[in-house]
């Protein structure tokens, strides 16, 4: 009578077993059970075994059905056709700022400050057309209203015709120098990327640019790496513009060439994948007459040349960047002296914190190298000292704290400052 009781009693348990594993149960309740019965010596090591990855493989096959399911079921739901490859998009650049040793307007501020508001609307017409304009509102500096107020004006308006693996932009679009800096250093919310902040050359233009990447980057790259430059073994970036830039109007015929080219040496190497050096030019005239005869006839428009080697090399716990650019006048220049200027600036992500980095960044500019002898004392070259923290809170969200100094020559027009920052970049 025991006998059968306990045949009874096995039969039972694997029945029931059975049933179990061909319910839908989750594959923890199922693990449980298994390792239950096996505890029990009901099963043995390899039913045990065997019994567990029949069940593992059953719940991945149950989650890939209903994974299809919704996906049948979400493809089923019809778009309006305005909606389809369309895509919205927005950058806040906020911040309290305490400035000292300025004149004028501009002598010690204290004041919160919206640097920028972005405001983007994307569409992909077809598989070789899309559009993007991006508005954007900032803290006016004009004359007119002496800095105290908000505009809004277009950033970028253009049409992307992708043909043969390039992408062609036509309209307002950004200029390669800005492009590739913004594709590297994430801190343009302390302060402008160096060829803008100089007001040698403008962050974007009207006209017409054709960009190529040689090969793509592997994914885990693009984790903290661009898309925008992330060509395996290099690419370019080359444009014709009116040269003025996106906030001053076109007042002489001349069109301006301005191109980067840039390679990626080793990236097979793991820690020098993110090596890149590039060269960025610029060639044509200044959209401003001569003011002063000794400089050029007056009716005449200032040679404009911007030459800079740049080195930068991306990390997933650092990066770093060199400049140095020389050059002769600058988009709006009523004179063609020749310039130049050098740059370094990095970030450290801090151990065991990796949301935490550190940064700095430092410039030097002359304005005039064409000055000798005496004259040099003369000169308005200044140094451009800034550091940080800035912390990841989220892919969205990065408060910053940054102190900024500007150290000037003894015989500088300009005025030495120091510069107090808390802010944040927030994005979508």
């Amino acid at each position: 009578m025991r006998e059968k009781f306990k045949k009874f009693k096995t039969s039972f348990i694997f029945v029931t077993l059975f049933c179990l594993l061909i319910s839908p149960f989750s594959w923890a309740a199922d693990e449980n059970l298994i390792r239950l019965l096996h505890e029990k010596k009901y099963l043995t090591d390899a039913e045990a075994a065997r019994l567990l990855e029949e069940a593992k493989q059953r719940d991945k096959k149950g989650k890939e059905e209903i994974k299809k399911d919704i996906q049948d079921e979400v493809k089923k739901v019809s778009l309006p056709s305005a909606l389809k490859g369309l895509s919205v998009r927005s950058t806040i650049f906020f911040y309290w700022e305490n400035k000292s040793a300025f004149r004028g307007n501009d002598a010690n501020l204290n004041r919160f400050v919206l640097e920028r508001a972005y405001f983007t609307i994307a569409k992909d017409l077809s598989e070789h057309l899309s559009m993007n304009v991006t508005a954007d509102l900032f803290t006016s500096r004009d004359a007119q209203d002496e800095g105290n107020g908000l505009e809004l004006r277009v950033k970028y308006a253009y049409a992307d015709v992708k043909y043969f693996g390039t992408s062609t932009k036509l309209g307002m679009i950004p200029t390669p120098s800005d492009a590739y800096d913004s594709s590297i250093w994430p801190y343009r919310v302390q302060g402008k990327h160096l060829l803008d902040a100089l007001g040698i050359m403008s962050s974007a233009d009207i006209g017409v640019s054709n960009q190529f990447n040689i090969g793509e980057m592997d994914k885990e790259y693009y984790q903290y790496g661009s898309r925008t430059f992330g060509g395996k073994w290099g690419g370019w970036l080359i444009g014709v513009y009116n040269g003025p830039g996106y906030n001053n109007p076109e007042k002489n015929n001349n069109k301006v060439v301005s191109g980067l080219v840039y390679i990626r040496p080793l990236p097979m190497v793991p820690i020098l994948k993110g090596l890149q050096l590039a060269y960025i030019g610029t060639y044509g005239l200044s959209n401003r007459n001569f003011t002063n005869v000794a400089d050029g006839p007056l009716t005449d428009y200032p040679t404009w040349r911007v030459n800079i080697a740049h080195a930068s090399l991306v990390h997933p716990y650092f990066t770093l960047m060199g400049q140095y650019y020389w050059g002769k006048a600058t988009s709006t220049s009523t004179e063609e002296k020749n310039r130049k200027a050098y740059m370094v600036a990095g970030f450290v992500r801090v151990p065991k914190v990796e949301k935490l980095r550190i940064f700095g960044k430092y410039y030097t500019y002359d304005p005039n190298t064409d000055l000798v002898g005496s004259q040099k004392n003369k000169k308005d070259e200044y140094q451009l000292y800034a550091v940080g923290l800035s912390y990841d809170w989220s892919k969205e969200f990065m408060p910053f704290v940054a102190w900024e100094r500007e150290d000037n020559k003894s015989y500088s027009t300009r005025i030495d400052y120091n510069r107090y920052q808390v802010g944040f970049q927030l994005r979508f």
